[in-house]
């Protein structure tokens, strides 16, 4: 991951110095994640991703190429040993693999087995995104009278929504999926938003 970060700045030819004042942090702080000793968040991943003219995927190393069109579908093997993994389902989105169980967890947390879902990649097709709820936005006040909500990012970038979005759990301050992936309610409306159910 830090070597696409560092390859991703030379590509544009900007300096250490200079990408570190366009992205808003310090120098040694940029450097820390070139050179693999830290992680930006996922705010810092996304404006890096602008900057460079590339894609968080790109940025996260999940493949070499911004052009995911031609890819072609997981043998069932490898499927039993990446366990944990997300992958791409045309029929559902994007699952985990739950290699004991034989079987894909949806955001929903529906178990689907793998027979079931269809051919399964992994990364997403070009402009495959899923479908966003039907129903009105929460309120920041409603969101913090939930236990749970689905959560859609607000960002121009459709890989770094579905990567995203999901069911998080509402704590004091903030909401937080199971990967422990956080939205502030500080930033409701402005980076994020939440629904009662899934679509």
């Amino acid at each position: 991951m830090s070597r696409q970060f560092r390859e991703a700045r030379k590509k544009n030819n900007l300096k250490l110095t200079v990408a570190a004042k366009m992205l808003g942090v310090s120098q040694p702080t940029l450097s820390s994640w070139e050179a693999g000793r830290k992680s930006p968040t996922i705010d810092n991943l996304a404006k890096m991703a602008d900057l460079y003219g590339v894609t968080t995927d790109y940025l996260l190393g999940r493949g070499g190429s911004q052009d995911t069109e031609n890819t072609l579908p997981l043998p069932y093997d490898q499927l039993r040993v990446s366990n944990g993994k997300p992958v791409w389902s045309d029929k559902y989105g994007w699952l985990l693999i739950s290699s004991s169980a034989q079987e894909f967890i949806a955001a929903t947390g529906e178990r689907i087995p793998f027979d079931a879902a269809g051919e399964i990649h992994d990364i997403a097709p070009r402009f495959a995104e899923g479908t966003i709820p039907q129903s009105d936005a929460l309120t920041q006040s409603e969101v913090s009278s939930q236990t749970q909500v689905w959560v859609e990012p607000i960002s121009p970038d459709p890989e770094m929504r579905e990567y995203l979005r999901g069911w998080y759990q509402v704590k004091d301050h903030f909401v937080e999926n199971e990967y422990g992936t956080k939205f502030s309610l500080d930033s409701y409306a402005a980076k994020w938003l939440a629904f009662k159910s899934n679509i």
